[in-house]
């Protein structure tokens, strides 16, 4: 049986392996000095590390706005997400009315279609609303997600009726129940789905340059962008690097934060017990 897996762990293995070579790469990049970068042949470490390329997106480009607009959409999306996904699932599972699996498999069936195949429609419609550069086209049309209703939905049918029948008998009502009953048990598919969303969103670039492309409502993808148009060439290759590994940080970090409660979360859904 172990043998049986090897190979599957040699192409794990070597996919991690070219993984964080790139990774590596970028950050040793984001000290060098413009000259090293582009050096043949290519040498891993510096000669002397230039720390100061860490600053030079906040002093050369408006990359701290940037970041705060990510963090702020991302954040207010994921929590978006984390409320909406988890009624609209309660919703679908421990109630009974008409029409009720028809919704569900509507809900379903947005996940065959193409974000690109709304985003003139839905382009249109923030347009009459008055929201292109703002932060309301930025975080409601992503508000809720037909993937985080079915997480939630397949991670609430695991909760036991006997559990919310004997909550209702103690006189707790709906949204008693969902808080102090159900919401507790979810602790594992709410981490999975908050951080599938953040990244979702922090990496979101189309829509958010359709919807935001001015400085004050630029989010990290877009700006980035931006100042790789604007700064091109060696001389500008460190703080690229820089830029590019100072955001991935906080998707670094909220994973290996969240890394536990995703697992729990993922094996709960697919009714891993």
């Amino acid at each position: 049986m172990i043998l049986r897996r090897v190979p599957l762990w040699i192409v794990l293995a070597a996919g991690g392996v070219a993984f964080a070579a790139v990774l590596a790469y970028a950050v040793v990049s984001a000290v060098k000095a413009p000259t090293e970068i582009l050096a043949v042949p290519l040498s891993w470490l510096p000669a002397e590390p230039v720390w100061s390329n860490f600053a030079l997106p906040f002093t050369e480009t408006p990359f701290a706005r940037y970041f705060l607009n990510s963090v702020v959409v991302g954040v207010v999306v994921t929590l978006l997400n984390v409320v909406t996904c988890t009624l609209a699932g309660y919703s679908f599972s421990k109630f009974a009315y008409p029409g009720r699996d028809a919704a569900f498999v509507i809900v379903l069936a947005t996940l065959m279609v193409p974000l690109e195949v709304i985003y003139v429609p839905l382009y249109a419609l923030v347009y009459d609303l008055g929201w292109v550069n703002s932060f309301a086209a930025l975080i409601i049309p992503a508000g809720t997600s037909a993937f985080g209703i079915f997480l939630m939905r397949q991670s609430i049918d695991a909760v036991p009726d006997e559990l919310i029948e004997a909550a209702r008998l103690d006189g707790a009502g709906v949204v008693r129940t969902l808080l102090q009953i159900v919401a507790p048990l979810l602790r594992g598919p709410m981490a999975a789905l908050a951080l599938f969303i953040f990244l979702m969103n922090w990496d979101s670039h189309l829509w958010p340059l359709l919807v935001g492309s001015d400085d004050e409502h630029r989010t990290l993808p877009v700006g980035l962008a931006a100042m790789q148009a604007n700064n091109q060439g060696a001389n500008g290759l460190p703080m690229m690097m820089a830029a590019a590994v100072l955001a991935l940080l906080p998707t670094v970090l909220l994973f290996l934060s969240l890394q536990k409660r995703f697992v729990e979360g993922v094996t709960m859904s697919a009714g891993i017990r």
